[in-house]
């Protein structure tokens, strides 16, 4: 019988660096998700539990092999670690982004803004979504890197929008986990 610990359990355990707690990084296959660089497989007496913890923070966090990584991946992009975020080092590099970002936002015309919100509304009516997810960070990151693929073509060009943007199906193969 395999004793899956709770999220809370499997903690005070690591809190008290208990010698029946190990972490154990994945088998590496040509499957494997690179996120997995990052975390370790929580283990309990030998019994894998349904948790991973990050490698950077030690936070831990759900994970059913069925469900894939995605939420591991999210944590990975927004993770700091506390050591490097507390402390500031002389040999940290200054960022690209430090030197070329924008001093004053673009103004962007009225009829521009009133088309996209629009496009927006029409959107959530059209797929029965709830106003809600194009203010989210997924939906935004989503528009953005699509207005940015935008600045890659001139004004004449006829791009379909259905050979950006790509099938279900596909990044369903990209991201399987098995």
């Amino acid at each position: 019988m395999t004793i899956l610990l709770k999220k809370n359990e499997i903690a005070k355990l690591m809190k008290n660096h208990d010698k029946s707690i190990t972490f154990n990084k994945p088998k590496k296959t040509p499957k494997s998700s690179p996120v997995w660089e990052y975390f370790s497989i929580v283990v309990v007496d030998n019994v894998e539990q349904e948790m991973a913890r990050c490698t950077k923070c030690e936070q831990l966090l759900t994970y059913r092999q069925k469900d894939g990584t995605t939420s591991l991946a999210k944590h990975q992009r927004s993770c700091q670690d506390p050591v490097t975020t507390t402390t500031s080092s002389s040999t940290d590099q200054t960022k690209v982004t430090e030197y070329y970002s924008l001093s004053k936002p673009i103004d962007i015309p009225k009829k521009i803004k009133e088309q996209v919100k629009m496009a927006c509304t029409e959107f959530t009516a059209l797929d029965s979504r709830a106003f809600e997810i194009v203010a989210g960070d997924g939906f935004r990151k989503m528009a953005q890197s699509i207005f940015d693929a935008g600045r890659h073509f001139n004004m004449s060009s006829n791009v379909n929008v259905k050979q950006l943007i790509p099938s279900p199906i596909t990044v369903n193969a990209n991201f399987l986990v098995t």
